[in-house]
């Protein structure tokens, strides 16, 4: 997949990030070598390959609520302000 000048600065501007002219040459290579990089191991057939030590509970856990009334409180005036019993933060976006 060949990387254009156009697609670093595009990638940069959805990243937020300011980059140089020298830069974007820079992540033009890096960026290329990486997909080169993906294509080669989609290209590998892995059909007969059997998964082994696969833990498939690893990333759940027990969804029981916690509550702490006491510690909640503490949280929240940790805050400047509060509305309806929530700590009032600054607007992200």
């Amino acid at each position: 997949m060949e990387i254009t000048k156009k697609d670093v600065e595009l990638a940069a501007k959805l990243a937020k990030m300011r980059v140089s002219e020298e830069e974007v040459s820079i992540y033009q290579a890096q960026l290329e070598a990486l997909f080169k990089w993906v294509a080669e191991l989609a290209a590998v057939n892995t059909d007969s390959v059997k998964l082994t030590n696969v833990n498939h509970c690893a990333h759940i856990r027990p969804d029981e609520p916690f509550s702490d009334l006491s510690r909640a409180a503490k949280l929240r005036g940790a805050f400047d302000e509060e509305q309806a019993g929530c700590a009032k933060v600054k607007k992200v976006l």
